[in-house]
């Protein structure tokens, strides 16, 4: 039928474009040659063409070979113009296999005559299947090639069964229909296994193809613990070259399929991370053939909604600063939408070794900016500084850890009379910048900046000399100015972090004289305290015989030289002097004033 149209074709052509009177003559459609092994013979069967009007029908010619397609041929006459059918009496006792094709032939001379396909008697060539593929509405698509038989009138579509055997599905009809849709089944609970068989109009139906085709079961899962959805699938099989890849396709939150990776023909998993919590995912496995990469299989969709533990995107500490009564308040940031179970602060103070200083509870919603006190007793921020990381621990015990930050530890002696040294170590936090360290004092009326610094000055004498009125008692504290700016524009501010308070005493400086006059310039004997503050002051004065002849508890209060409120001879005269520095320390001078006329 095939060589019949084309050159029908070809001569239908060549007549656009050159003046003929030919004819043409059709051939029958010769469509079975069934063989029957009972008597060796074989019938063939066609369907006349339309009768050709240039001249009187003379026979149909069919032409019979035993040795090939190609020939050469016999010819035996048929007569009857009405015959559709023709028995070759004994022809397998000569050979098995026979080929045939036929004309029609009319007295007209000129003619063509064209000739009709040629076909055998055998049962038609097996045809070889393309691909089996899952549409994304669920359905199962087989294609195949066209059988190579001319006698093909259609097919068999078979499920394929695991011990060789195939039970029939449904018939296409047509040579040339080459595809099927299998609408009863579900592809997605498992692997569907088809193969096909070529018939033609006689009956004879060919072998099923051995070589059958599947679809590929794709599964998907994920836990709640996990930022990785596991795919799996099974094995394409039976492309002539096998599988060149299998790629993994994925449509996020109903958007279009992405190829988001590819394994090779050995593999048959994949885990895909490309994803945040709460998308809603369909999953797709591509096999493609390694003989032509335009011939693919797919496999059922998995749809399936990411349900994971959400981390945190971002997680750092951006303040660590020691309170007046030495407390350290840690502060951090953390990403809100993280599920989180709870905070771990630890305390290191060398950077090495931490321990657990808190445990804080996550609430439910999470605030970006939070903070936790460390209080615990063995806090001692004026003898050294602390490092400070946070944990933050998700039900599925990861745990994400923050870089530390370093406190301030202000330490200071009393270097000479009137004179405070004060040392301190530079403030340490990842994306922080130190602008300047300010040195704050309180001599009793409150904290006031007295001199601010660069980064990389860490020490300061302060001279006290324009404060001996005062109790004694100098407090200092140093403030970190700095820059803080977080990755990724997530926060920028300018923060302060301070020191210890760092208190330093100056011990009493008592200035006794040894010698007074009551009626001269100095008439009054007391001594004269710097930065005392004294508490439980005593003076006694005594005779040259022991005898008590003045006593006071009021430092401002001194001896008239009076003994009894008579005016006390001269001469000299002891004295004991005591009472307790702001310190608590213990203060005793004792010696011999003299008392002058």
């Amino acid at each position: 039928m095939l060589k019949h149209f084309i050159t029908f074709l070809i001569i239908l052509t060549a007549g656009l474009f050159v003046q003929s009177n030919a004819q043409t003559i059709l051939a029958p459609d010769l469509q079975c040659a069934e063989t029957d092994n009972t008597n060796g013979n074989i019938t063939l069967s066609w369907t006349n063409p339309p009768a050709n009007p240039c001249g009187a029908f003379v026979q149909y010619t069919i032409y019979a070979s035993s040795t090939g397609a190609a020939g050469p041929y016999n010819q035996v006459a048929v007569t009857s113009q009405a015959a559709t059918s023709f028995v070759l009496a004994n022809y397998i006792a000569i050979s098995s296999t026979w080929y045939f094709y036929m004309e029609a032939n009319y007295n007209c001379p000129g003619a063509t005559v064209l000739q009709s396909d040629t076909i055998n008697n055998l049962n038609p060539i097996t045809p070889n299947l393309v691909n089996v593929d899952v549409t994304q509405s669920g359905t199962v698509v087989i294609n195949w090639d066209p059988s190579v038989s001319a006698q093909t009138h259609g097919y068999v579509v078979y499920y394929y069964l695991p011990n060789g055997n195939a039970v029939p599905l449904d018939t296409v009809y047509g040579r040339f229909n080459t595809t099927y849709t299998d609408l009863g089944v579900d592809p997605s609970l498992q692997s569907l296994v088809y193969t096909v068989a070529a018939f033609d109009s006689c009956g004879k139906i060919s072998a099923y193809n051995t070589l059958p085709h599947n679809t590929i079961l794709t599964a998907a899962s994920s836990s709640p613990c996990e930022t990785i959805v596991h795919i799996g699938w099974n094995k394409y099989i039976n492309w002539p070259q096998g599988v060149q890849e299998y790629q993994i396709l994925v449509s996020a939150n109903n958007g279009n399929f992405i190829n988001v990776g590819a394994v090779d023909s050995t593999k048959l998993t994949y885990d895909y991370s490309g994803f945040v919590d709460g998308d809603s995912l369909c999953i797709i496995v591509r096999a493609v053939s390694a003989a032509d990469t335009t011939i693919v299989s797919n496999s059922n969709m998995v749809c399936m909604k990411a349900a994971i533990i959400q981390p945190p995107a971002y997680l750092y500490i951006t303040n660590a600063t020691v309170g007046l009564d030495n407390y350290i308040e840690v502060s951090w940031m953390v990403d809100p939408n993280a599920e989180l179970i709870y905070f771990k602060l630890d305390r290191s103070n060398n950077n090495i070794t931490f321990t657990p200083a808190a445990q804080i509870p996550a609430p439910v919603t999470l605030s970006q900016f939070n903070s936790k006190v460390d209080s615990t007793e063995d806090l001692t921020p004026e003898k050294n500084p602390y490092y400070y990381t946070v944990t933050a621990i998700d039900s599925c015990q990861k745990l994400y850890v923050t870089p530390y930050v370093k406190t301030i530890s202000l330490q200071g002696e009393l270097y000479d009379y009137y004179v405070s040294h004060l040392t301190w170590n530079n403030f340490e936090l990842e994306n922080a910048n130190v602008l300047r360290y300010n040195l704050y004092r309180d001599y009793g009326t409150g904290f006031q900046l007295i001199k601010s610094f660069l980064p990389g000055t860490n020490e300061y004498s302060d001279s006290l000399f324009d404060y001996i009125t005062d109790k004694g008692l100098f407090c200092y504290r140093v403030e970190a100015v700095y820059d803080i700016n977080l990755p990724n524009g997530i926060y920028h501010d300018t923060l302060s972090s301070f020191s210890n308070q760092q208190c330093i005493i100056h011990r009493p400086i008592i200035y006794i004289p040894n010698a007074f006059a009551p009626n001269g310039l100095n008439n009054v004997f007391k001594p004269t305290i710097v930065y005392g503050n004294p508490q439980g002051y005593l003076m006694q004065i005594y005779n040259r015989y022991g005898g008590l002849v003045f006593e006071t508890q009021d430092p401002n209060t001194g001896w008239d030289g009076n003994d009894r409120g008579k005016p006390a001879m001269q001469g000299g005269y002891a004295y004991l002097i005591t009472f307790k520095a702001e310190d608590g320390v213990s203060v005793e001078r004792k010696g011999m004033v003299l008392l002058v006329k």
